[in-house]
């Protein structure tokens, strides 16, 4: 496979991975702050470690650049949505 693919299966692996976790998490043990911090520890080592990579195989700068910021991007987005799903998951178990 190309690094074109690899890096669109990275990005899917650093979104999924931590999200599917925290739900979990949260089912089980019902503590929206330890869910939520573990799964962010997890999600900024698997976006770091993308992003290394993404540094190591490509040649061109701006694309370089362009993708370690989509990267950092999709970490943000991950830790947003998933503090609401929590959030909701929390409110859903209380009630």
């Amino acid at each position: 496979m190309s690094n074109a693919v690899w890096y669109w299966v990275f990005l899917g692996i650093a979104f999924v991975v931590p999200f599917v976790l925290g739900v979990g998490l949260m089912r089980k043990t019902n503590r929206l702050g330890f869910s939520f911090w573990v799964t962010t520890a997890l999600n900024i080592v698997l976006t770091l470690a993308a992003a290394f990579w993404w540094k190591s195989v490509t040649t061109d700068k701006f694309q370089m650049m362009f993708g370690m910021a989509f990267y950092g991007v999709s970490a943000v987005n991950v830790m947003v949505i998933e503090f609401f799903a929590l959030f909701s998951i929390r409110k859903k178990l209380n009630s």
